[in-house]
């Protein structure tokens, strides 16, 4: 049988895993879209070790799992200093400062810790500007823009004050510890500003969930054609074209929904033929959050025929609801029967 993404004829005994059309770490749907027998075990082992795990652990859909219980908190893993994801403190005397996430055995739950920095107050101003320990200015750029007279114009946090002071010697300043200061108390209620970064890792993960689905639709026979060679190898090699395979849209997938604002608690992946008919496009939307839009293949030269489709994968109840275009029922109704 020939796997649809390295394209090799290998024997039965080479597809023995199951693939999911979403990875089971974004839930676990009762009556899931799988691939028997269409992705290899080494595809497949190859995705789950570099491509899902990044996409589950290091984005912002990821986090997400957790506040909706997709995943239990326990189950929380940090991506490590190398991060996808910026997340900083969004209120209060420390705004501005750095912070990760980790799973608290004692609390039961995931809590937000400060990371190792340096808060320097902005001249004539009460606010605050954080460094991460290895990340601090010249003495000159300090000495230009933050006070340094005072033992509370400096600020360490996530490390111990003997650490701080060593780094910031390294760069000829020298500080005073306010002995009135206490030290900063661990808190899990802050309210944080994260910022992701969308990498190549990140958008073919999100291109493989498009393969797959129009796979599960379309067949081996029809995926495996040469116009979806590229997208194919973009998925599993990471070769680019001339044109880019996944693009972000600020647009919401369900018509009745808003672009920006509060929508139904779901992922929705479509698959449908472009406007002018000569390509075929898929759209994922993790959470029903932000929306990318994969080109599965440009300028399409094969027989057409009807592949619109979609689905709504409910995290309420973990079912998966396939949406009927046109006017027979809308995505509205059918969403709204479900509640």
């Amino acid at each position: 049988m020939k796997c649809i993404y390295c394209l090799e004829d290998r024997p039965d005994n080479y597809f023995t895993k199951t693939e999911h059309v979403l990875p089971q770490s974004f839930g676990k749907f009762k009556n899931n879209l799988t691939l028997n027998k269409l992705v290899c075990d080494v595809c497949n082992q190859y995705f789950g070790d570099n491509l899902e795990i990044s996409l589950g652990r290091d984005t912002f859909e990821g986090m997400v799992r957790f506040d909706h219980n997709v995943k239990k908190a326990k189950e929380f893993k940090s991506p490590g200093k190398k991060s996808r994801l910026r997340i900083k403190v969004n209120e209060g005397p420390l705004k501005g400062a750095y912070a990760y996430r980790e799973y608290s055995e004692r609390e039961g739950t995931i809590i937000t810790n400060p990371l190792p920095q340096v808060g320097f107050k902005l001249k004539a101003s009460a606010n605050f500007d954080f460094f991460l320990i290895d990340k601090i200015p010249p003495k000159e750029d300090i000495e230009k823009n933050y006070e340094l007279k005072e033992p509370k114009t400096i600020v360490v946090l996530g490390c111990n004050v003997e650490e701080a002071q060593r780094h910031l010697l390294e760069k000829g300043i020298s500080f005073k510890v306010d002995s009135e200061r206490q030290p900063l108390e661990k808190d899990t209620n802050w309210e944080l500003e994260v910022t992701a970064k969308i990498d190549q890792i990140i958008f073919r993960s999100i291109a493989k969930i498009a393969f797959n689905y129009l796979a599960y639709w379309a067949g081996r026979e029809f995926v495996i054609d040469s116009p979806f060679h590229p997208i194919g190898r973009y998925i599993r090699y990471g070769e680019k074209t001339s044109y880019p395979f996944v693009m972000i849209i600020e647009k919401a997938i369900l018509g009745d929904e808003p672009n920006v604002g509060k929508r139904r608690l779901g992922h929705l992946i479509t698959l449908d033929w472009s406007n002018n008919k000569l390509s075929i496009a898929s759209q994922v939307s993790l959470f029903n959050w932000m929306t990318y839009l994969v080109l599965l293949a440009k300028d399409y030269k094969g027989k057409q025929f009807n592949i619109r489709k979609g689905n709504f994968f409910n995290i309420a109840d973990n079912e998966i609801i396939e949406l009927v275009p046109g006017d027979m029922i809308s995505a509205q109704d059918q969403l709204q029967n479900r509640k």
